[in-house]
């Protein structure tokens, strides 16, 4: 099997597999490999593999494709070769499988022993504990071995080690800031579900615990009206006035114990039997039998009923006793914020919520990024000479370390050559860069903004940063320890740098030359250095993009 990896261009670093048979490349969706760009055609061209056997196939595209520099409409390619397509440079490689190895095996004990280890356990064990590969599996061990035995210890050491190779994994595909306002919008929907919904819940109870009062006092109103009348059994003026008639009420009357209807009189002499209100009343009807003399308030699906007790002196039984119920529901929905209120509640929230938020991840955000750009300025000062360390105004113990190898690295630079950056850029002189210098000179290539790349006495590359990688598509897991006509895209490059090179003086002026790295102009910088017996121990090479 065949992977293409992407060497040069958008997305750098990330893979393709390519399976036997047909392998589409294009910027429109459907296509095996789909690479977003205007300079590439909807179906670019294929790859076909059959076997150890790799053909490339141009589809008739409008910029055309290239392989190690060179337009192409079929070609066989090999491992290691390179295509080019629109701003995309991709190297295509051959996956080889390793073998397993065995689990040692232990004898001097009559009959042998094979240890079981990850390495022999077969896939179909592995997922019945929940494992599909022998390296996840290896892996879990190692770091269950490793866990703090504390509690604090474990909750922090699973965090950093479970969770946050998520968040990680997620950075090596997104932008920081995007991560960042990811988890601010997570933090905004999540304080509104933590504080606001039990708000509105808290609010909902109230009004029901309120509705509930005013229900029982209502009911209570109705038994103080009506008590003397069925004392005297006046049934016929029995009245309840303007309760039934109040906000939010949906029942209001007085009935016997056999839930037969006294009051109001336009329902007089039916029976409350459907609703809520009516098992409300026959489950009051049963407490007040059995005893109970104090009223019942419930609550059902937003309906509030008070039930009250009406009682009267029978003189043959010696005490109170309860002839009738007084029964009130009231409607809390009414009062209750709806769907498009609490809506509003929501939305107002959200939007002070997400402008707090945002004004919070700014501050952040810029608190982050001020030290590196402070250091990044004096990076830049003490690589021309006008300082000697970079500073540490801003508190950041985390990066203790980073000024601590970046201070070491500047003090060990020549002190002669004040101007370092300059010399790198300009063509100024190389004469003070002797080998005991490469340490140095490879870390001011790793933070620098400009493309470097050093060779050898050989002219074989020992180094080359990240902007010389972008610029070049030369990448450096490949390219250390090879020559330039090893690697380079096209062989224009291996001219020009063989060129360039042999014209570089040791010990004097630097030569410059101007060089297009896939349409964009460079102004390349070569210098020779630590002259012995006549021949420069290194070569540099400088890339420096020429502003448009």
């Amino acid at each position: 099997m065949y992977k293409l990896t992407v060497v040069s261009g958008p997305n750098r670093g990330s893979t393709y597999g390519v399976k036997e048979g047909e392998t589409s490349i294009g910027r429109q969706a459907g296509n095996s490999i789909v690479l977003p760009s205007s300079k590439i055609s909807k179906k670019h061209c294929v790859l076909l593999v059959n076997g150890q056997e790799v053909l490339l196939r141009d589809e008739g595209s409008s910029n055309g494709t290239f392989v190690n520099g060179a337009l192409i409409k079929s070609r066989s390619l090999k491992p290691g070769e390179r295509i080019s397509i629109g701003e995309y440079v991709l190297e295509l490689t051959q996956m080889v499988a390793k073998p397993s190895q065995k689990a040692p095996v232990v004898s001097g004990f009559g009959n042998p022993l094979q240890f079981s280890t990850p390495g022999n356990i077969k896939t179909g064990e592995l997922a019945g504990i929940g494992f599909s590969s022998n390296s996840e599996l290896n892996s879990a061990m190692i770091r269950a071995n490793e866990a703090p035995k504390d509690l604090k210890g474990k909750i922090f050491w699973y965090f950093e080690h479970t969770f946050m190779p998520i968040i990680y994994n997620i950075n090596l595909k997104n932008e920081w800031k995007i991560i960042c306002i990811s988890i601010f919008s997570l933090f905004i929907l999540g304080n509104l579900i933590i504080s606001v919904y039990p708000i509105l819940e808290s609010s909902r109870a109230a009004i029901v615990k309120e509705s509930g009062r005013r229900a029982q006092f209502m009911a209570q109103g109705i038994v103080e009206k009506n008590a003397p009348f069925l004392a005297a059994r006046a049934e016929t003026k029995t009245e309840i006035g303007m309760v039934e008639n109040a906000e939010g009420v949906r029942v209001a009357v007085l009935v016997d114990l056999d839930s037969r209807i006294l009051a109001p009189g336009t329902k007089l002499n039916q029976y409350l039997a459907s609703g809520e209100e009516a098992i409300a009343t026959v489950k009051a009807r049963d407490l007040f039998r059995s005893g109970r003399e104090t009223g019942v308030i419930t609550e059902k699906e937003g309906i509030v009923i008070a039930v009250e007790p009406v009682k009267i002196m029978s003189a043959a039984a010696g005490k109170n006793i309860i002839v009738g119920m007084a029964i009130v529901s009231v409607d809390t929905t009414l009062a209750t914020p709806d769907l498009g209120e609490m809506g509003m509640v929501y939305a107002e929230t959200l939007i002070l919520t997400g402008l707090f938020g945002g004004i919070i991840l700014l501050i952040l955000y810029k608190l982050t990024l001020k030290p590196f750009q402070v250091l990044n300025e004096d990076m830049d000062k003490a690589l021309k000479g006008d300082i000697s360390q970079v500073t540490r105004e801003y508190k950041f113990e985390e990066m203790n370390s980073l000024w601590d190898i970046i201070n070491s690295a500047i003090q060990r630079i020549p002190k002669s050559n004040s101007s370092l950056l300059g010399s790198l850029t300009t063509g100024g002189d190389y004469s003070s860069l002797v080998e005991e210098y490469l340490g140095p000179l490879k870390m001011i290539g790793d933070f620098s903004k400009f493309g470097l790349m050093i060779f050898d006495s050989n002219q074989k590359i020992v180094y080359l940063n990240s902007q010389f990688e972008e610029a070049s598509g030369i990448r450096s897991e490949s390219a250390l320890g090879q020559e330039m006509s090893v690697v380079a895209r096209d062989q224009s490059m291996v001219v020009f740098t063989k060129d360039i090179l042999s014209r570089a003086p040791t010990g004097g002026e630097g030569v410059s030359e101007d060089y297009d790295f896939s349409g964009i102009s460079y102004k390349i910088y070569a210098g020779a250095f630590g002259s012995l017996g006549g021949q420069a121990r290194c070569y540099l090479l400088a890339a420096v993009r020429i502003e448009s």
